[in-house]
């Protein structure tokens, strides 16, 4: 079976909000899970230019969190995570993605799957189209592991 992170973005209606709602969806052979969060668009723009970075190492790895913490700035929960780094020295990839649900973060699914530079160099494409309008959603396509 083919593993997959899918992201969607809906831009909010008001011209001066930068926030809208980032849909996250990841499907393995063990984990599926549909979640999103609030997230600037921004900084899914960023996220995009940030996968063209080569190469992901473990002291760099790929990592964008979104969340929310106490009033007082503690107790900081993510409810949407991706990180991308190399598992071995052959070119593969491990996407780690973790999706909360924001209302009640004790619910929630991490799932991990096997990727490429070149799935992500094409992930990172679908995503500047998605932010730039163009399509309703990116995928990153990789294998399960295992």
């Amino acid at each position: 079976m083919t593993a997959r992170l899918t992201l969607s973005y809906d831009f909010s209606s008001d011209p001066d909000d930068d926030f809208g709602w980032l849909a996250v969806s990841v499907q393995t052979d063990a984990f599926t899970g549909h979640g999103g969060f609030w997230v600037q668009w921004q900084n899914v723009k960023e996220m995009a230019s940030k996968m063209d970075a080569y190469p992901f190492s473990p002291a760099n790895p790929f990592v964008e969190e979104w969340g929310q913490c106490n009033s007082d700035g503690s107790n900081h929960e993510v409810i949407v995570g991706i990180s991308i780094l190399p598992p071995n020295k052959t070119g593969d990839l491990d996407v780690i993605v973790r999706i909360a649900d924001h209302h009640d973060t004790r619910r929630q699914c991490q799932a991990v799957f096997r990727t490429n530079y070149a799935n992500t160099a094409n992930f990172a494409v679908e995503l500047k189209a998605l932010m730039d309008r163009q399509r309703d959603e990116a995928v990153l396509l990789g294998r399960n592991v295992g």
